[in-house]
């Protein structure tokens, strides 16, 4: 049994206020509950009490299961064969097109398909624009860089930083995870760390002897 926790209660705006997909946050109240609504007179019938019993545990157990299935395919928490469904429904599988360096097994584990899964996602919405493949790059990769060249002639450098696992970098430079427009090329480089740069001296940025150009 559903009740909308942001409605404020019951009547106008409150009962039967679910807005399922809205983002609303969406909670189960105890078949108790609903059983301490009933009216004394009628409190005293066993047999209706039962019945009535029956018919709301039936229904709550239908929304315990319809709500297990968004928490199932919950990308964040999803493994398995829920992350397959997702896969499904986003267009990419669990094993990649080619066979990955190092003899490395074409069937990727849960971590690094969910990473395909957010990657496929992120191209099926990406706005074409430098700035939203920033914003997918961090989703990916946080505290990851990405450098983006335009060479203005359908060709672009992409320059990467960050820890990539072998099977990563397979599919990066085999074009999974970075969008790609239609008929452009893009060349991967992928950067040393720490990066060439004055007045800092960390894992990220170091002087001279130090410091990488790429």
């Amino acid at each position: 049994m559903q009740r909308d926790c942001q409605s404020g209660g019951y009547g106008s705006g409150g009962y039967g206020v679910g807005e399922y997909g809205a983002g609303r946050v969406i909670f189960s109240e105890p078949v108790s509950y609903y059983l301490s609504l009933v009216t004394s007179q009628y409190q005293l019938s066993s047999k209706f009490m039962a019945w009535l019993t029956f018919c709301l545990q039936f229904l709550d157990d239908v929304n315990a299961c319809l709500y297990s299935f968004y928490q199932a395919l919950d990308l964040q928490v999803a493994i398995g064969a829920q992350l397959d469904v997702i896969g499904t429904i986003v267009g990419v599988g669990r094993v990649l097109p080619f066979q990955p360096s190092l003899g490395l097994s074409p069937v990727l584990d849960d971590s690094t398909y969910r990473t395909l899964l957010k990657a496929q996602i992120g191209r099926n919405t990406w706005n074409g624009t430098i700035d939203g493949l920033q914003a997918l790059w961090q989703s990916l990769f946080p505290g990851g860089t990405i450098i983006i060249a335009d060479h203005q002639d359908m060709t672009f450098t992409v320059i990467l930083y960050g820890a990539f696992s072998p099977i990563m970098v397979d599919m990066i430079e085999h074009d999974l995870i970075v969008p790609r427009p239609e008929g452009v090329l893009i060349n991967y480089v992928f950067g040393t760390l720490p990066l060439f740069g004055a007045d800092l001296n960390n894992s990220f940025i170091a002087g001279a002897d130090l410091g990488h150009t790429a």
